[in-house]
């Protein structure tokens, strides 16, 4: 039987390729490439990096293989088939990896790989779907984001610069946590959309930009563990409220909230702290107010009303903080009146 014949093999016939090349309990690269299908120069690349080692050779220099070499090469040809990177299987060739490993492993790189590509698909429709002038505003503000995790990460910094330095570190962390939302690429997010895109971006440029601002300091608050606690208390009544729409909850959150505020400058919770309280928050509404630019964008990110699950989740202050804002203010945080 002429050598080189069987299975398809195209790779040369320098290893003793015939089909059936036994010797004792090795096989020769012949009769695995038959029994595969696999070229043999592919099997002697697989050798050559170390996925198949050889267990000897002829004395005229053929390859031998030990009888496990099949099935390893047959898991090889398998995984290679899925799109498994070679550095991957050699992992689990080595010993390195579990199957189950690799599988979980390239399974999280291509949930990475589709959340980039979900990412850049709503930036280039946000880019496409807009007036030239426009297009050129958004092509600024979305090339300042560079990836979206990126961004997280300097909001984050963002929060820490701007949180009291004295803030106990379990409550700037439950602030941070609730400030910052996901991405909206997160594997815990919904499906981006080119609003939610937009609106991660705008959120990036308002924490990073040269006019940013600090967050209550002891010298407008006085007591700024209480404070901060008392905020997170009353956005969690708040959240509760939302997703129950229950008014008597809604009530007790709102009645939280101002008496947060109204202990800081000594006052109790009057009709006519609240009146004056009502004013504060109005005038808080200018168009270059941080605090009003900071939540807009990041309640166009978690939505409204977010499910129960994101009541502790990144971001879940934007909604309580929006309820309670149109609570005191008279209205909507979205709204561009004063």
């Amino acid at each position: 039987m002429t050598r080189g014949t069987q299975g398809g093999n195209t790779g040369g016939t320098q290893d003793g390729d015939t089909v059936g090349t036994l010797g004792g309990d090795t096989v020769g690269i012949g009769e695995l490439a038959a029994r595969t299908g696999l070229p043999v120069k592919t099997i002697r690349y697989y050798s050559d990096i170390g996925l198949l080692p050889e267990s000897g050779r002829t004395p005229g220099g053929h390859r031998r293989y030990a009888a496990d070499a099949l099935p390893r090469l047959r898991l090889i040809q398998r995984l290679r088939a899925l799109g498994t990177p070679i550095a991957a299987i050699a992992a689990v060739m080595a010993g390195e990896r579990s199957l189950g490993e690799l599988v979980s492993r390239e399974l999280d790189a291509v949930q990475e790989q589709l959340r980039e590509a979900a990412w850049r698909r709503e930036v280039l429709r946000a880019l496409d779907d807009c007036p030239a002038p426009e297009r050129l505003r958004r092509l600024t503000l979305l090339a300042g984001v560079g990836s979206p995790d990126d961004a997280r990460d300097r909001l984050v910094r963002y929060w820490h610069w701007a949180l009291p330095a004295g803030l106990p570190h379990r409550l700037a962390q439950a602030v941070i946590d609730g400030a910052v939302p996901a991405p909206p690429t997160a594997p815990t997010a919904a499906t981006p959309t080119t609003s939610t895109v937009l609106a991660y971006a705008e959120l990036h440029a308002v924490a990073t930009a040269d006019d940013r601002g600090r967050q209550p300091q002891p010298h407008q608050v006085g007591d700024v563990a209480s404070f901060y606690a008392g905020l997170l208390d009353a956005c969690a009544l708040a959240g509760e409220a939302l997703v129950s729409g229950c008014p008597e909850r809604r009530a007790e959150a709102l009645g939280h909230f101002v008496r947060t505020y109204a202990r800081v400058g000594g006052h109790d919770d009057t009709p006519a702290f609240r009146a004056r309280l009502r004013t504060l928050f109005r005038r808080g509404r200018r168009a270059g107010s941080f605090s009003l630019r900071y939540w807009r964008q990041a309640l166009a990110v978690t939505g409204e009303t977010p499910p129960p699950s994101a009541a502790s989740g990144q971001g879940h202050l934007a909604a309580p903080l929006a309820a309670l804002h149109e609570q005191v203010a008279g209205l909507p945080l979205t709204a561009n009146t004063r």
